[in-house]
């Protein structure tokens, strides 16, 4: 049943048709089988909530836990779910290694670029999307727009773009999202939001969808 009262039969997936129904999923909760129940029948779309962040993913430079994003991973292929990857690239959960290469622009290029590479390509053909920046907007809207965080301050607002473009190299099949929250209705965040997209896909950024 879809809720109490309904008169509609089914789980949820089964009304979803062509469109997703989605959630995210901890994987502190796959040994909860009541857990994973309601998750296979009722969503046809999943997505992390932390193991596929940079401060959770890789630890330190180069050493990359894989575990719980995996487990995540097999759980949807299992229940034929489609996976959206959550995220390459936010303001919080930076690893040390890396908030270390502050105003050292060039070093911090690089390993942006090896560390999108290396999580694309690891996931690559059983990710249907990707979160490819999260939440990079300042919070109303104002100023340059981009909030202060490592990579606006030392990479420059050109560092959106690069992301997208490394993200669509290292997995051309994938959809590649900007994500961000306030923004559901018209407001000045979501406005700014707007201008800055219309503006990467004059200049052919591959971006595919606002999340």
């Amino acid at each position: 049943m879809l809720g109490t009262g309904s008169s509609i039969e089914g789980h949820l997936r089964d009304h979803a048709k062509e469109k997703y129904i989605g959630t995210a999923a901890t994987s502190n909760a796959l040994g909860d089988q009541k857990y994973l129940e309601v998750l296979g029948q009722e969503f046809n779309a999943m997505s992390p909530e932390n193991e596929m962040k940079w401060g959770f993913l890789e630890t330190s430079k180069g050493n990359y836990q894989w575990g719980n994003a995996d487990k995540l991973v097999a759980l949807a292929e299992q229940h034929n779910m489609k996976f959206r990857g959550h995220t390459f690239l936010w303001h919080n959960r930076i690893p040390e290694y890396a908030m270390a290469l502050d105003g050292k622009k060039s070093e911090l290029e690089k390993v942006v670029k090896d560390h999108i590479n290396t999580v694309a390509g690891h996931f690559k053909g059983k990710i249907y999307a990707w979160d490819v920046v999260n939440e990079v907007l300042n919070e109303d809207g104002s100023g340059n727009k981009l909030r202060n965080s490592l990579f606006s301050r030392t990479l420059g607002s050109g560092f959106v773009e690069e992301a997208f473009h490394t993200a669509h190299a290292a997995d051309p099949n994938a959809k590649l999202y900007i994500n961000d929250y306030g923004i559901e209705a018209k407001n000045k965040k979501s406005d700014a939001l707007y201008e800055l997209v219309k503006e990467w896909k004059a200049k052919g950024v591959p971006v595919h969808g606002v999340g």
